[in-house]
């Protein structure tokens, strides 16, 4: 399974890699919504976590990309606030989900039932997906 994490503070890169980066699971981490979409078509996502706070272009906006470059992904816009607003335009933007990062296990208990559940997900478009070259600032644990 290939997991997205777009979010342009390393530290919560870092953490959100930590929490979700479970056995069987590639990461790939991008510090901005244009990198995100720069680099969806060839790393083929199945899940993104996008931040809803980026430069340039929002959380909201970089999912309306990423559900038109790579329809197949499963989006989750991951938030600090719990702001009323920030449902609605999840789903206007395409989002299956929004959690705020203290309930990371949500999102790790999805990963995990999925992972379980198939030994290996199916490939959106039959072909291999190329690896993630940048590699996260921190050492993996």
């Amino acid at each position: 399974m290939r997991l997205m994490i777009v979010d342009n503070h390393p530290p919560a890169r870092e953490y959100i890699r930590q929490y979700l980066g479970l056995p069987g699971v590639t990461v790939c981490e991008c510090g901005s919504g244009e990198e995100a979409l720069q680099r969806v078509r060839e790393f083929r996502p199945h899940w993104v976590t996008v931040n809803v706070n980026l430069p340039g272009l929002n959380g909201f906006q970089t999912t309306r990309a990423l559900r038109v470059e790579h329809p197949p992904a499963r989006v989750v816009i991951v938030t600090g606030h719990s702001e009323s607003q920030y449902h609605r335009h999840s789903r206007e933007a395409g989002a299956v989900a929004l959690i705020n990062k203290d309930h990371l296990p949500v999102m790790r208990m999805m990963l995990s039932r999925e992972l379980a559940g198939k030994s290996r997900p199916s490939q959106p478009d039959g072909n291999k997906p190329a690896q993630c070259v940048k590699k996260s600032p921190f050492p993996r644990t």
